[in-house]
């Protein structure tokens, strides 16, 4: 039998009062093995739903315990968990009593309410970034840039975009590049020195090496790869794009301003990058990326927000916390 009982979000539980009880349904993101202090094993679990996450964990004996001994039938793992609210340090840390799988019948129907994914539906972020792609008007560009789309395959589409910082989940990547494509792409206009197609391009190739740097497993959560820790995805999206552009015969000079585009596109060799911004356009590509990052970064914090918490959590990303009221409407302020 379908349940159609309501369930708590996690978002929810921030206003609700200590030792208030609760059933959130949520699908499992991480599970770490540790060690105590006193020698004991433990598990540390981060779960979520569309709104939020928490992590909790689970000691040797009990039962939330022994319930990830048994490994999950479907991936990812979707929970029905009830506890009580609690709270440290200021931030929810629940007291999980049980832990049960939803049942089959449900499964499907808790599938969308619990992964985090773009605001965009995927298909659309697809078509905006197949109209990115046509705006450049150089054949041999923007054939470069499609020859790396194809040789990412789905790849692209499906990765995620960091550990945490912003767009940390399924199709992120898709969306924060599509997302600095029309940013770059509405600035253009304002500065006559930048080279529209090779801007263009550098926007919609900029992070495509995360593609390789990142891997995603639910019950692991985001992780880099081998060849990510070992070079990290400027390198490894310069050399997807030389590559590209050499089999596309782009000329020399193209090739390297496009690459330079990816060397740089971090800022700041500090943050990554192999060199300092040197062109028009990779000056304005770095920034949109930045702009864009940062401003999913506030993104998630208001989705996250709560009428009872006047700011987010700290951002590390952002070195403060986000103020999470909106403006009073004017009309409202004269009565």
């Amino acid at each position: 039998m379908n349940d159609s009982k309501p369930y708590d979000t996690i978002q929810t539980l921030k206003q609700r009062a200590n030792g208030e009880a609760f059933t959130v349904i949520a699908a499992v993101r991480k599970i770490v093995k540790k060690t105590s202090k006193t020698g004991n094993p433990f598990l540390q679990v981060e779960v979520g739903d569309a709104s939020d996450t928490f992590v909790f964990n689970c000691f040797e004996g009990n039962t939330s315990y022994m319930f990830f001994q048994t490994p999950a039938e479907k991936t990812p793992q979707i929970v029905k968990i009830y506890g009580f609210v609690d709270f440290y340090a200021e931030k929810l840390s629940p007291n999980v009593k049980t832990i049960q799988n939803v049942d089959k019948v449900d499964y499907d129907t808790y599938l969308g309410k619990v992964i985090e994914k773009p605001d965009e539906p995927v298909d659309d972020l697809k078509k905006d970034l197949d109209a990115l792609v046509k705006q450049i008007t150089y054949p041999a560009l923007q054939a470069t840039v499609l020859q790396v789309f194809k040789d990412l395959g789905s790849g692209f589409y499906e990765s995620v975009a960091a550990i945490s910082m912003h767009h940390a989940y399924v199709h992120g990547l898709l969306e924060h590049t599509v997302h600095v494509g029309k940013v770059v792409q509405k600035l253009l206009p304002l500065y006559a020195d930048v080279n529209a197609d090779i801007a263009l391009a550098g926007a919609l190739l900029h992070d495509v090496g995360k593609v390789l740097e990142y891997s995603y497993h639910f019950g692991e959560g985001i992780d880099r790869t081998c060849v990510g820790r070992l070079q990290g995805h400027v390198v490894l999206g310069y050399r997807l794009v030389r590559r590209a552009g050499l089999q596309q015969k782009l000329h020399p000079t193209w090739q390297e301003r496009l690459e330079h585009i990816v060397l740089s596109h971090q800022g700041e060799p500090e943050w990554g990058a192999a060199v300092y911004p040197s062109t028009p356009e990779a000056v304005l590509v770095g920034l949109a990326d930045n702009l864009d990052a940062k401003m999913a970064m506030v993104h998630h914090q208001l989705k996250k927000a709560v009428n009872t918490q006047p700011f987010s959590d700290f951002v590390a990303g952002l070195d403060t916390k986000i103020l999470t009221q909106p403006l009073p409407d004017p009309e409202e302020l004269s009565l």
